[in-house]
């Protein structure tokens, strides 16, 4: 008689079998909780990113209504040149080209996306005046259309020579550059090293300080970001804001370089600050250096020397998360066409300024250092240009621009993909949340 075993044990296939079963759903199971993740941290991340433009958007707009502490000789400002009276009148076009280099410094200063917006000084102003003459019989000599006799005076303003460096003068700057100056930690730039950890993140850094000094509907606007979104990932005594990954946030004021894949720049939009086209690409002598970098598209890498001219056109701020691969793949600083970064540019940097001369001042150009005017005017000077002509125009190839501007994609084999999954408050304009 033949007795059956019972079976009492698991066989090793059934093992097997019930462990890919149990790995197939543990699989599932991360993925969904791996994907919930992700679109809550994108989630987030575009909030704050819309709170962040809808701050700096208030600040734009209240520039374009500033009133501006400004001495503008007018046209019986007494200039003893031993000769008899002279007066002096500034013409109403001259005028609005003064306010709106003041308006893009005051942009600099109080938009800020590099620690050097900050750290220098106010840019020193100057205007083209006219000379008015009075003769012997009291008889008023105009000399508007009379090119060969304008003088460059200074105008009264901020102080040119307040730094954070020289223990800057309140009185001399304005009050929300002061208060960022304020929140700077001591010792900031005291060593190499900690120069190189403030300039890490700065973008982000600025973005804190200027939220932390804003207010919306009467509250502090850094009361809108979760205190989870706000830290300091470099460890140089500046906080910044993070996106929902935990990484600092992009910021570019001026993004002139930027591909806009999402088609929201339109650039035969004007400036709209310089409402009476009085930015000096408007009066360059044709075929000169600074016309041929004011011609160039930097979106397309074309030249446009020969056919159009592009003019100033309408800017607003970049503010941008790396996204789930933590790759931004752009630059926020400018590239040299030797492949050099400028990690630590500078708006008033003197290699870039501008030169006094009529390839970058237009045929309006006064003459410079004539007695019986005293004032010497440098052969070139700060001049707070969203559109970096003079690095344009510095970085040339054959007529075609070789560097990078701020906003372009990284001269790295990864760059391309980074950028993908990058989120933006322009795509924000185009995509609502």
């Amino acid at each position: 008689m033949n007795h059956q075993k019972s079976k009492t044990a698991f066989t090793l296939v059934e093992v097997l079998v019930v462990i890919v079963i149990l790995s197939i759903m543990g699989a599932m199971v991360t993925t969904a909780v791996s994907g919930v993740t992700t679109t809550a941290k994108q989630s987030r991340t575009k909030t704050i990113i819309s709170i962040v433009d809808s701050v700096l958007a208030e600040h734009y707009a209240n520039l374009k209504y500033r009133q501006l502490p400004v001495e503008i000789p007018d046209m019986f400002t007494d200039v003893n040149d031993g000769a008899g009276e002279v007066g002096l009148e500034v013409l109403a076009g001259e005028a609005a080209r003064v306010r709106l280099m003041m308006i893009r410094d005051l942009q600099r200063m109080e938009i800020p996306d590099r620690l050097s917006d900050i750290t220098t000084a106010p840019s020193a102003m100057y205007a083209a005046t006219n000379q008015v003459l009075i003769d012997n019989s009291d008889n008023v000599i105009n000399t508007r259309d009379q090119k060969n006799q304008r003088r460059i005076m200074d105008v009264t303003w901020f102080s040119p020579f307040a730094t954070y460096q020289n223990g800057f003068d309140t009185d001399n700057i304005p009050s929300r550059l002061a208060a960022y100056r304020n929140r700077m930690p001591a010792g900031l730039f005291s060593t190499p090293e900690s120069t190189k950890r403030a300039l890490a993140n700065q973008g982000a850094e600025c973005l804190y300080l200027i939220m932390a000094t804003s207010f919306v509907g009467g509250s502090p606007a850094l009361e809108a970001i979760p205190a989870a979104n706000i830290g300091d990932t470099d460890n140089d005594g500046l906080q910044e804001i993070l996106d929902g990954w935990g990484n600092p946030l992009g910021f570019i004021r001026w993004p002139i370089g930027y591909a806009d894949p999402e088609l929201s720049i339109d650039k035969t939009i004007p400036d709209e600050f310089d409402l009476f086209r009085s930015d000096y690409a408007y009066t360059m002598v044709p075929g000169s250096i600074s016309s041929t970098a004011g011609a160039y598209d930097v979106y397309t890498g074309s030249n446009y020397r020969n056919n159009k001219t592009i003019k100033p056109w309408s800017m607003r701020p970049l503010v941008f998360s790396a996204g789930p691969d933590g790759g931004y793949g752009i630059t926020t600083d400018p590239i040299k066409r030797t492949g050099e970064l400028f990690d630590d540019y500078n708006y008033q940097a003197k290699d870039w300024w501008w030169a006094t001369n009529t390839e970058f001042y237009g045929q309006e150009l006064p003459k410079r250092n004539e007695a019986p005017w005293t004032l010497q005017i440098p052969s070139k000077r700060p001049f707070p240009d969203p559109y970096l002509r003079v690095f344009v125009s510095s970085n040339l190839n054959n007529g075609q621009f070789a560097g990078r501007l701020p906003g372009q994609l990284l001269l790295t084999a990864a760059a391309a993909n980074e950028v993908t999954d990058n989120i933006n408050n322009y795509q924000l304009q185009v995509s609502p949340r």
